[in-house]
């Protein structure tokens, strides 16, 4: 489905950059709600896509736009994801284009949006929700910048097997923890726009063949255990996609904040 009027777009996606306010230095402390944009993208168009970003951004840095923060990524499907940090729920009903336009009032943001329409097919919307004591994340590995490539786990569980997934996973980090595994893992819930329940887990490396090469290292390192847990987890999956792709500082935009994904 072709978006005739990108201006919509934005409006619903900057209408979300109004409620991401910074919330400090540290994102792990306050960190709990994230919006995703899901951008489908026709790759003979890709490159005009990636341009639109790279204006955008800029424009957002040569003027100093304050709480707009956001942070791109590309899957191999050819679908743009940028992540928004948010406060609560309730903030989704806040916010409109009038708003933005009291924050941003130049013509030259609606030209921006107005390029685009020309690459883009769809668009969809979800939010999630970070869970920190599920999650782990060793201090010594930086996972930005440092570490772009990345693998999205997307499960989608029986109904009422919340609970036990929940143990599952945090048993998982325990035994991380445990082993002092140097390769980490972050979980996401699906709140709104996701079949629930469903769970997003996102792994990262510097490339490709590093990433395979920790994780074989690490499955070593969890052996039987790792390996009993995986499989306790798996049976309560009713589907399953996972994807990969990478991380585009050069086209997110959130100053002072670290990466959020």
């Amino acid at each position: 489905m072709k978006i005739t009027s990108i201006k919509n777009y934005f409006n619903t996606l900057f209408m979300f950059l109004l409620m991401a306010n910074a919330f400090g230095q540290n994102m792990e402390e306050n960190l709990n709600l994230l919006l995703i944009r899901e951008d489908k993208v026709s790759p003979s168009l890709a490159d005009e896509y990636e341009m639109s970003l790279a204006d955008l951004k800029n424009y957002l840095t040569d003027n100093q736009v304050k709480g707009f923060n956001y942070f791109t990524h590309i899957q191999d499907n050819y679908e743009f994801t940028h992540v928004v940090p948010l406060k609560n729920l309730d903030e989704l009903s806040e916010g409109t284009r009038e708003a933005l336009i009291k924050r941003v009032n130049k013509p030259e943001l609606s030209l921006i949006m107005d390029y685009f329409d020309l690459s883009l097919d769809s668009y969809r919307h979800y939010v999630v929700q970070y869970k920190p004591e599920l999650s782990y994340v060793p201090s010594t590995q930086q996972w930005d910048e440092g570490n772009t490539y990345r693998k999205w786990h997307y499960y989608y569980f029986y109904p009422g097997s919340e609970d036990e997934v929940e143990e599952i996973l945090a048993a998982y980090k325990h035994l991380y923890e445990t082993k002092n595994v140097e390769m980490g893992f972050r979980v996401f819930a699906g709140q709104i726009g996701l079949e629930r329940p469903s769970y997003i887990l996102t792994t990262w490396g510097k490339s490709p063949l590093d990433y395979h090469q920790n994780l074989e290292k690490t499955s070593e390192m969890l052996g039987d255990s790792g390996a009993l847990l995986w499989s306790k987890l798996m049976e309560l999956v009713k589907e399953a996609k996972i994807t990969e792709g990478w991380y585009l500082p050069q086209y997110s935009y959130a100053p002072g904040m670290k990466m959020a994904e």
